[in-house]
């Protein structure tokens, strides 16, 4: 019996195992790399009770009927975001926003986090301001009093105030037990590697499986940090604009621009009438006697002469 065939044998049992306590995640079944049908000719009877062996071993001990199950998905993961909206006087906008970053940024990265921050100058009468913030819950509480207050301080008012929540439980869930199964996976084939009388070709198949199970441990790793954190601290967004008002600078600057190019556009008027006046005189000291004489010549070949009544002379 060859030690290769009961080496691979042993590999394959565990990866079914391995996969066999991640009922949650389909993709998680590792791939029939090691090339079954390569070794499958040589396999024995003593070769397949050791494969059977190893996978009673692997496999979960089955329940009672009275032991207490844990369900994985009885514990939530939300994630939290916020949004304010507010109003302000107009020179109390960017400086509102600067100092909730500030308040922010003193709390320190572990609280609090600046994720974006933008101010935009319309006109001088119109300014806006957005803030993005990640934070952490029992900060966030006192935070929300900040804010209302520093608003109230600065004469304005709260426009929108909404909270929204992610559900990420069964990303999370199912990202940890694929994490499990495939650290469960890697220890056992770092065992094989340290079986003794293996030859080289068995050896390198073992290296690439073990490579291939370590890339995606990583993987899921930083998966689920992420997700955590997105349930850790949540996110805030926080919108900032100017008090609208009856009468602005803005609405009745027309008027004034049209009082101070009064002047101008009369000069310019007058000057236009001048240059068509100047234009059209000198043809029309032509054109004038040119159309009395047709005119007259026209008047002349179109009146009928007088008849001449009985018994009178016409006059001289």
């Amino acid at each position: 019996m060859k030690f290769s065939t009961l080496l691979m044998t042993g590999v394959c049992a565990l990866t079914l195992a391995a996969c066999s306590q991640d009922n949650n995640y389909s993709d998680s079944q590792p791939r029939a790399d090691m090339a079954e049908a390569e070794y499958s000719t040589g396999i024995s009877d003593t070769a397949a009770q050791a494969a059977a062996t190893r996978s009673k071993q692997a496999a979960p001990a089955p329940q009672q009927p009275g032991q207490a199950t844990q369900n994985p998905t009885s514990q939530s993961y939300l994630a939290y975001r916020y949004n304010y909206g507010f109003s302000l006087p107009v020179k109390a906008v960017a400086a509102t926003a600067k100092s909730h970053m500030q308040i922010c940024m003193d709390a320190g990265t572990d609280t609090c986090q600046v994720l974006g921050s933008n101010t935009n100058v319309q006109n001088a009468d119109y300014v806006t301001a957005n803030l993005r913030l990640r934070a952490a819950p029992l900060w966030l509480e006192q935070f929300k009093d900040t804010l209302t207050n520093s608003v109230e301080a600065a004469d304005g008012e709260t426009l929108n105030a909404g909270v929204t929540a992610e559900d990420l439980t069964r990303q999370i869930v199912d990202t940890d037990s694929r994490l499990k199964a495939q650290t469960l996976l890697r220890s056992r084939l770092e065992g094989l590697l340290e079986t003794r009388n293996a030859k080289l070709p068995d050896l390198l198949a073992l290296e690439r499986e073990l490579a291939r199970v370590q890339q995606q441990i990583e993987s899921a790793t930083t998966t689920l940090k992420v997700l955590k954190k997105r349930v850790s601290m949540s996110e805030v967004s926080i919108s900032y604009q100017t008090k609208r008002k009856i009468v602005t600078r803005k609405s009745i600057s027309p008027i004034g621009r049209a009082v101070k190019d009064f002047t101008r556009n009369f000069s310019n008027a007058l000057a236009s009438v001048i240059g068509f006046v100047a234009g059209v005189l000198p043809w029309m000291i032509i054109i004038l006697p040119v159309l009395w004489l047709i005119r007259r010549f026209w008047r002349k070949r179109t009146v009928p002469a007088r008849k001449i009544l009985p018994g009178r002379t016409p006059k001289s």
